[in-house]
Formats: C-alpha cells, structure tokens, sequence
C-alpha cells in the first residue's frame, strides 16, 4: 500500500466523522458511531490489529468515557432541578433590582452569569439560560444569543469542572502546557467582555464600560491562570463564583447602578418585568450556586479531606499488545484510574443531594418534582452521552492501533515547520463540527500530541493551541447556535448568526496561530 493510500485510510474515521456532521447534519450520536466503527475496520484491516486488541482499545474508549458522564449527568440535573424551581426568572429580577445601567445587566447575563454557569455545567446551558433573559431585558433574540456565546466561550476549555482540560490531558500534557492555555484564554475572555460592549454601542460603550471589564477580566481570566495551576477542575468555576460576587459589591457600592443607556442596533425595548410568580426566594435561587462552591472548596483545595476522598479509586489493568505493522501498547496495572468520591461528578452529587434537601425543606421541590426533572435531564443528556462514548471509542480505537500517527505524519509533512500556524484552526475545525471543545480534545488531541512529536515540537504548545481553539470554535458550533436560537424564538437564523460571529473566531484563531507560531520558532 503506498503512503498516501496509508494516509487516506487512517484519517478516513475522522473525514467520516466531519461529512456526517458537518454537511449531512446528521445527529452527533450516530455520526460518532460511524466513526467508531470505520476506526475499528481501519485498526484491522490497514494497521493490522487482532481482534483481542481491538476489544480492548474499545474497552478503553469506553472506560474513559465514564469520568466525563459521572460529571455531567449531575451539572445537568442540578440545571433542571433549578429550572423547576422557577430560580433563574428570580435572578433576572433581582439583576433589574441591582442596576438600571443597560449595559451592565447585560453584561452581567451575557459575560458572567453565562461564564459562571460553563464552569459548573456547560452542554449549551449557558446559551439556554442566559439568551432568554437577556432578551427580557430588551436584547434583540438574534444579538441575546451571540452575546452570550461570545461572553462565556473562553471558559470552554477548564468549565464544566475541567472537563475538556481532563480530556487533553490524557495526552500526558507537560507541565507548562497550563500556563499557556490559561494565557491565551485569558485573552479570549477579555475579548468576550469587549465584544458584547462593542456590539452594544462600540466606541462609547467600551469607554463607559472599560474599567469594569478589565477588572471582571482580571478576575475571570487573571484568577482562572492562577487556579488551573493548583487544580483545573475549579479552575473556570472559582474565578466566575469569584467575578459575579465582585460584581454585585460593585454594584451595592453604588457604581454602574445609574440609568445609562445608548441608542443600541442590538435592543429593540425596554426590560420587561416577568408577571409569572416566582416560587424562589432571591437566597434559595442562588443557594445551591453556593453549596457548589463550598463543596469544590472543600474537595478540591482541602488536603486532609481531598486525600480522605481520593483512597477510593477504581482503574483497569490492561494487557501489552501489538499490531502487526509493530505498533505497541505497554501494559497497565492502572489504566485510568478514577477517584469517584474526590471527581467533579462526586462534588456535584453532594450539591444535588443537598440542594434538593434545602429546596424540598422550603416547599420548592415536591418529591413529584423529581421524574420530571429527572425525565428532562434524560432527555438532554441521553444523546450527549452516546456521542461521547462513541467519540471515545473512535479515539482510543486510531490512538491506540497507531493510525493518529500515521495521520499526524501526513499533515506535518506538508505544513512542516508552519504549522504551528494551523494548529489553533484544527481545534477550531474540530469544535465546528461537534460544537464541544471536549469533543475536539477527544477527537484531535493526540493527533496535536503526534504532530508535535514529527516536528520536534513542544507537545504543550500544540496542545495548548488545540484547546484554545477549540474554545473559540464553540461560538460556531451548529448545535448550540440552534439550541440558542430555539430557546430564544428565532429557530431559523442559525446562519445568521454563524455568518455574523466568524470574524469575531476568526480574529481570535488568527491571533493565537501568530502566537503559537512565534512560539515554536523561538523554542
């Protein structure tokens, strides 16, 4: 078989897997497990992996999907346990209450309170949450959703727990890998905050609005940089807790509480006031918001008590295999060794249980509450977690039988040394046709990894400018554009809105590709 015939058949699981998404539209499930297979069919048929191989790099995918379900199956029911409890149409009354300056309530949904709810849940909730109300405060439905997916997607890569960061790092990421992805997001979450401004009233806005955003800034990009050091899991979730709590001393102490407004292309009114009664409590709206971080705290940055919670762990023990092309996987005492009681999904348990206790002890929640809820988070979460196990499955399957670096080799010997310029536009790519950042980590990480290893590269820059593009890739993912745009009443104007946030991911790619190129000359 020739190189390139070599080449076109290892990278034809992900080919499949981008055509069915991206231009037959086909449901992310289904497109994954046709990617799954074809993997399976490439491992034998073009790298030679017997049948006992193959069972277990499954086997693997399968089990590296359990620490990404145990996270968010519980992100998600603490979501529609609080949709149930009417809390969210209560925090949008009391943001009315804090400040009669258009443009901060607006930033408060579309920058905080959507980044916030990225750190804990991620999944298109912070679009489903924050674009409905920030059209009740007089936000075009079209503006509502780009606001928020340009507000809360720096926060893709370490929100939802860490979730994507814990993908990525599977590659055996190096220790400076971190500190570079938590700079060049940083800058993608000033951008954010600067974004909404400009789109609100350009030049003016920003000025009004500039020493607010570079403080939030400070604090959501700044405090994300320090934790991801200490521990990425609370590394997105502490830093927004943090900003929002800022925000409203902010806002108590008397500063950008004045009625200011612009003539503005993206509001067509006047906030309305919801007649709908609420069955919240301002305190019990934000209470379970609370008992998450004070559980995160105490798991997480608490030695006696994250070490208690970590002696229980479970792992796999896995074989040493080969294919016949001589590719080797080492055997494993400890494959994937999880720590179910010190994990985010542990932590979000404990919050659920609790929260529901607290809100149940108020008359919130009814124990008939819970399959509805429960019915709804299925829903959801059903198809998600299909799509993430057979996403797995497809890459452990190329990981694991070699074909990820046949693949890697092919594109590096024809970007050579610009690559690095392409790398943040293949994280990109990858999350324009899943629209997730974890998704693309899984999909394209340890192809990054391999590419590097052919160009004698750093692997943490590669992977760092892979998450970081991902990241910016996740305000054009086609799903969650159209979970924005059904939860906001303009279903149908998904193109619209992909046509008009492209230069804001294209500006920010460009930049990070300057810099990741910069990078690997200098190194």
């Amino acid at each position: 078989m020739s190189a390139l015939g070599h080449w076109l058949l290892a990278v034809s699981p992900i080919l499949l897997l981008f055509i069915t998404i991206g231009v037959f539209r086909l449901p992310t499930p289904k497109a994954a497990l046709a990617g799954a297979v074809a993997a399976v069919l490439v491992g034998w048929w073009v790298q030679g992996a017997g049948p006992g191989m193959l069972a277990w790099e499954v086997g693997k995918g399968a089990w590296n999907s359990i620490s990404i379900l145990l996270a968010i199956w519980p992100a998600v029911f603490l979501y529609e346990m609080l949709v149930q409890a009417k809390a969210f149409p209560v925090l949008r009354t009391v943001a009315l209450q804090l400040t009669q300056d258009a443009l901060m309530s607006i930033l408060l949904f579309g920058w905080l309170f959507s980044s916030f709810l990225q750190g804990i849940s991620g999944f298109g909730v912070p679009v489903a949450v924050c674009a409905p109300i920030l059209i009740s405060l007089g936000v075009k439905p079209l503006s509502a959703v780009m606001m928020t997916l340009m507000g809360h997607a720096w926060a893709n890569t370490f929100g939802t727990l860490g979730l994507a960061w814990n993908v990525l790092t599977q590659q055996d990421t190096p220790p400076y890998t971190v500190l570079l992805t938590g700079l060049l997001l940083w800058g993608c979450n000033l951008a954010g905050g600067a974004a909404i401004c400009w789109s609100y009233g350009k030049g003016k806005a920003l000025w009004h609005m500039g020493p607010m955003v570079l403080l939030i800034s400070a604090i959501q990009g700044g405090g994300q940089l320090l934790c991801a050091r200490f521990n990425p899991t609370v590394a997105a979730f502490l830093p927004t807790t943090l900003a929002l709590l800022l925000a409203v001393v902010v806002m108590k102490l008397g500063w950008y509480t004045k009625p200011w407004s612009l003539p503005s292309p993206v509001v067509n009114g006047t906030a309305e006031v919801s007649s709908e009664p609420g069955t919240c409590s301002p305190g019990l709206a934000v209470a379970p918001f609370g008992i998450l971080a004070v559980v995160s705290v105490l798991v997480f940055l608490v030695p006696p008590i994250h070490g208690l919670l970590s002696r229980f762990s479970i792992h796999l023990a896995t074989p040493y295999t080969q294919t016949s092309l001589g590719y080797v996987n080492q055997a494993q005492s400890a494959y994937g060794t999880l720590t179910p009681l010190s994990h985010a999904g542990g932590v979000l348990v404990i919050t659920v249980l609790l929260s529901w206790w607290l809100l149940s002890q108020k008359r919130m929640l009814h124990a008939q509450d819970f399959p509805q809820v429960l019915r709804a988070t299925g829903k959801k979460m059903v198809p998600v977690s299909l799509g993430i196990l057979f996403l797995l499955i497809c890459a452990q399957v190329l990981r694991g039988t070699g074909a990820m670096e046949v693949v890697a080799e092919g594109v590096t010997s024809v970007f050579g040394p610009l690559y690095g310029l392409a790398a943040p536009f293949v994280g990109i790519l990858g999350a324009f046709v899943t629209s997730s950042n974890t998704s693309s980590n899984i999909l394209l990480g340890e192809f990054q990894r391999s590419a590097a290893s052919f160009l004698s590269l750093p692997p943490g820059i590669l992977l760092s400018a892979q998450t970081v593009g991902g990241a910016i890739g996740t305000v054009l993912g086609p799903s969650t554009i159209l979970l924005g745009t059904t939860t906001a009443g303009c279903a149908g104007e998904e193109g619209n809105v992909l046509r008009k946030l492209l230069p804001f991911a294209l500006v920010l790619v460009t930049i990070t590709g300057g810099i990741i190129y910069g990078l690997t000359q200098w190194l």
